[in-house]
């Protein structure tokens, strides 16, 4: 059942000239728009390709089933956040830890921030199964947030570093992830940023850090 599941999930083909990866973007952004505006419930392949003007034969080329599209949409998602990943991994060659760790945790706030109601909705949806692309995105990131980590060694007290990882990716994803929904306002002025970068450099470093305090203009 684990495998026909994540089959089902699998896009049926990638799209390889200019013209059939438009279609594909137009499907998954029609798939995107009636998720946000109809939820979960409304969400069919026929409305779909009537919203983005394919015939359901040209969708299904692509997708065989909606689950498929909500994990196009997904991977695209945490595309973005891999963006932050990279960033952070090119700093931490020269800057000090504590910035390498804000620099990771303002990238992946500003993916959740593209398109927060969609985030929200796809949050909410039932379980897919394992994804084929899911296992290859986790490793990766793992692979580059460790590499970071190993040449900031001199300051993390951390000593089991493939801990320390496990703890900060899945501290970062966690609140961020929930504050989509449940604290977007300080997801978007910061402050939640803020946060959880005292939290994570204080556990690596051994060392208080200080919270910044609010600007006279943002107090007025």
């Amino acid at each position: 059942m684990a495998r026909a599941k994540k089959m089902a999930a699998s896009p049926r083909k990638l799209p390889e000239q200019d013209r059939s990866r438009a279609t594909v973007d137009t499907i998954i952004a029609a798939a995107a728009r009636i998720l946000v505006r109809d939820g979960y419930d409304a969400f069919t392949t026929n409305r779909v390709a009537e919203k983005a003007g394919v015939s359901i034969g040209s969708l299904y080329q692509y997708f065989p089933n909606k689950d498929a599209l909500l994990s196009e949409l997904m991977r695209r998602h945490t595309h973005a956040i891999e963006d932050g990943i990279e960033a952070m991994a090119e700093r931490a060659k020269s800057a000090p830890l504590a910035e390498v760790v804000r620099i990771a945790i303002e990238h992946n706030v500003r993916s959740h921030l593209i398109d927060p109601e969609l985030h929200r909705v796809l949050s909410e949806v039932p379980p897919l199964g394992k994804l084929d692309w899911e296992a290859a995105f986790t490793e990766r990131m793992v692979s580059r947030v460790r590499d970071a980590f190993e040449a900031k060694r001199a300051e993390i007290v951390v000593a089991d570093l493939d801990l320390a990882v496990y703890v900060v990716t899945h501290t970062v994803e966690a609140v961020v992830h929930n504050a989509v929904t449940e604290r977007l306002a300080d997801l978007k002025s910061g402050a939640l940023a803020e946060e959880v970068t005292r939290m994570l450099v204080g556990y690596l470093t051994g060392k208080a850090v200080p919270a910044k305090r609010p600007s006279r203009a943002a107090a007025e």
